[in-house]
């Protein structure tokens, strides 16, 4: 009897030394080990930009849009003149946000304000928007003048829609500009020439001031919003949009005028 039980008792350790190697070995699984994700590099200025005529012609906001929501925001670096994809964000290497409906809202990128799209970041950036013609546009403003707000600029108030002085006129009802057809319903108008409505108001040229992310200075003047399409007469609510087109000088910090250099 003593031997049996000796040998039910090894025979019971045995089998349940199998079971626990088994129970380890099944329930064992190699850690996972997440994949380290380089932050985007910053790229360097292209300092041959500086002091030169820029045009930008039909850089892709969204075509997905429907005209209640805001649109994905898309972003431009003024200093290597292209666009910058949203992994980016979280560096100096975008200028300029285009946000909202219709990418119709203007930022600048800093990372000091909470409403930025910039916000963490380093950037420095900054945008204002002033009631002049792009070639009268001589002196660079002082600092403390430039907003530091997400969708900072937006439709002008004296459209259907808009805020305060826009960069942007919006014509919802197609009555403001020309007369009304269907057509001529839900235009974007750029403001960078101006422009006068059927009542005979005459809305004077915009010209928007960035600061960039470093610290640099740039002008710009609002063209289209339309692929292709760059004068008003031929706007309409088919034309294919968003494609955003404007000029732009970019001068150096420590410049005093937006000189334009041979």
């Amino acid at each position: 009897m003593n031997i049996a039980r000796q040998l039910n008792r090894t025979k019971y350790i045995a089998l349940l030394c199998i079971g626990l190697a088994i129970h380890t070995s099944c329930s064992k699984s190699d850690p996972t080990v997440e994949p380290v994700v380089e932050p985007p590099k910053e790229e360097e200025s292209n300092a041959s930009l500086f002091n030169k005529l820029i045009q930008v012609r039909n850089f892709a906001g969204t075509a997905k849009n429907d005209g209640n929501n805001a649109a994905p925001t898309v972003y431009y670096s003024l200093e290597t003149n292209k666009g910058i994809l949203e992994t980016h964000r979280q560096t100096r290497n975008w200028d300029i946000a285009f946000s909202n409906i219709f990418n119709s809202h203007v930022s600048g990128n800093n990372g000091t304000n909470n409403t930025n799209f910039g916000y963490g970041n380093n950037a420095t950036g900054g945008i204002l928007i002033v009631e002049k013609a792009f070639d009268e546009v001589i002196e660079i403003p002082a600092d403390s003048q430039f907003k530091l707000i997400g969708d900072a600029i937006g439709m002008d108030q004296n459209g259907d829609e808009g805020n305060g002085m826009g960069w942007l006129l919006y014509d919802f009802y197609g009555k403001l500009v020309r007369d009304h057809t269907i057509q001529n319903e839900h235009v974007a108008y750029a403001l960078g020439n101006g422009l006068t409505l059927k009542s005979g108001k005459v809305i004077k040229p915009r010209t928007l001031i960035v600061r960039t992310a470093k610290g640099n200075y740039a002008k710009i003047k609002p063209v289209s919003m339309y692929k292709d399409l760059y004068t008003s007469d031929k706007w309409f609510k088919d034309s294919p949009h968003v494609f955003i087109s404007f000029d732009y000088v970019l001068v150096p910090k420590g410049s005093r005028t937006f000189e334009i250099k041979p």
